[in-house]
């Protein structure tokens, strides 16, 4: 296996045709964009506003609305993260097309219900229904491990699936914000259409990514608990690696508390409807995807050997932009602080990076996963704390903008973290190096994941949806001897584990 150094990082990634002789993966980004576009459409900002319309009509307060809003985010993650890994698992033996397949299908009878059901019950069976086959491009990413060869394209290819999803992002809330203010069912019944040519493109266009003689006849491994019994035993082994797994707990909470009552919020203090939702959503993707193509390099060749620093202040950049939510008194001066807080979206990579240089080279899946599925537990106690704030705002409990200090508090508390693993790291700076370690800037542009974008939404991430996967919780122990003999067992898994 090549090493990039980083000199090679402005080559293209790509490779030769000798390095490259899978399938095409166009088909699979034009899946992916069109499922993400779908998601999001059906519910940012569509499904809280309808929920909070037919809630409305039967007679449930705004505090009660908010409260429901956050418990059912709450336990669609959850259902999520438990049955996300069994689908990954499940392509892995009868393959990427079928499983994608039933993806579609699934949001089409999701989607199609959403847009004729008029109780809060039967929407709520639903979409908590609906997580059980949302895939969460997970399946996209295992199509990637399976028709790459080599580090490099296969690198270039999270690239451009992470562009896909971006515009994906970006297009999402536009749709499902203008046709919100057309009709409550509008966005549904285009998420609707949208899944079904999704359907038809990857049963007619779409190759087969993972041959049949490459499938998993049968999987074993692990238990879950056991997996992050030696997560823990990995973070408790370093006191910088702690702070840092605290920051980005933290910082996820905040996210995740702020982004559950988004919709209502601005919907309640500003009069704002589907169409003004919506744009002021796909102006904060552009900004994320700005920030992590553009602006993450800049910043990190300006900071070199600083990241620590950067980190912190990219998360208080965040600080600044939930007090400036709370402190604006029209809708202009929210659009003036999602563009003036781009750089807070850099956080979550270099917050990634700074803990895989806490680990010796064998424990990074075992850090990567571990990590990102106590991200998705924070993400979900951070939607009950937000929904439940808000709430008592409404009910005249509190300040208008509690919850909106509340998630600045979250980000500010993890810039702390990020300093006190600073004075850690400076006092053992005379210490000899028990491993060795890889620079942030590096480890960042080879990363095979989605660079911290979808740890923006209130979802399970790619890596945290990777828990189950056989090999990886096969490898319980987290010694380097182990797992460094576990890595050889199958470079298709080792791909897979580096998606974390």
């Amino acid at each position: 296996m090549k090493k990039v150094a980083d000199s090679d990082l402005t080559t293209p990634l790509l490779g030769t045709d000798a390095e490259h002789k899978g399938p095409s993966l166009a088909p699979l980004f034009c899946v992916a964009f069109l499922n993400t576009v779908s998601r999001i459409a059906a519910q940012t900002p569509a499904y809280s506003l309808l929920f909070h319309e037919v809630a409305s009509a039967g007679g449930m307060q705004r505090h009660h609305i908010s409260m429901s809003i956050g418990w059912l985010m709450a336990t669609r993650s959850l259902v999520e993260l438990a049955c996300t890994p069994l689908l990954a698992r499940w392509s892995d033996r009868v393959g990427r097309r079928r499983s994608l397949g039933l993806c579609c299908l699934a949001y089409c009878v999701e989607y199609g219900l959403l847009s004729v059901l008029q109780s809060t019950l039967g929407f709520s069976l639903v979409f908590i229904a609906g997580g059980m086959l949302a895939s969460h491009n997970v399946i996209e990413g295992s199509c990637i491990v399976d028709a790459t060869s080599c580090p490099r394209s296969r690198s270039k290819a999270f690239g451009q699936l992470f562009a896909a999803l971006g515009f994906g992002f970006i297009l999402g809330p536009i749709i499902g914000g203008e046709l919100s203010a057309i009709h409550s069912g509008a966005p549904f019944v285009a998420a609707m259409m949208l899944s079904i040519c999704n359907l038809m493109c990857v049963l007619v266009v779409m190759p087969e990514y993972l041959p049949e003689k490459r499938r998993c006849s049968h999987q074993s491994g692990g238990s879950v608990l056991s997996t992050l019994h030696a997560f823990k035993h990995l973070v408790g082994q370093n006191h910088q690696l702690q702070w840092y797994t605290y920051a980005s707990a933290l910082s996820s909470m905040g996210i995740s508390a702020f982004i559950t009552v988004r919709t209502i919020w601005a919907h309640d203090t500003f009069g704002w409807h589907g169409s003004q939702i919506g744009r002021v959503v796909a102006t904060y993707g552009v900004t994320v995807v700005f920030a992590h193509f553009v602006l993450l390099p800049v910043l990190l060749g300006i900071m070199r050997g600083r990241e620590g620093l950067l980190a912190q202040l990219c998360l208080l950049v965040h600080t600044a932009r939930f007090t400036a939510y709370a402190l604006a008194p029209h809708g202009g001066a929210v659009y003036t602080a999602v563009i003036l807080s781009s750089a807070g979206s850099c956080s979550v990579p270099i917050l990634q990076a700074l803990s895989s240089q806490c680990v010796p080279e064998a424990d990074q899946s075992l850090l990567s996963g571990g990590a990102s599925a106590l991200n998705t537990a924070t993400q979900v106690i951070g939607a009950l704390i937000g929904s439940h704030a808000f709430a008592h705002s409404l009910a005249g409990r509190s300040s208008a903008s509690a919850h909106l200090l509340l998630c600045a508090m979250f980000c500010g508390l993890a810039a702390v973290c990020v300093g006190i693993a600073g004075i850690h790291a400076s006092k053992n700076s005379d210490k000899p190096l028990k491993v060795k370690k890889r620079s942030a800037r590096p480890w960042i542009a080879q990363a095979e994941g989605m660079h911290g974008m979808d740890a923006s939404l209130p979802s399970p991430t790619m890596r945290g949806s990777m828990l189950l996967r056989g090999r990886w919780a096969k490898c319980g122990d987290s010694s380097p001897r182990h797992l460094a003999a576990c890595s050889r067992l199958s470079k298709s898994d080792d791909g897979i584990c580096a998606l974390a």
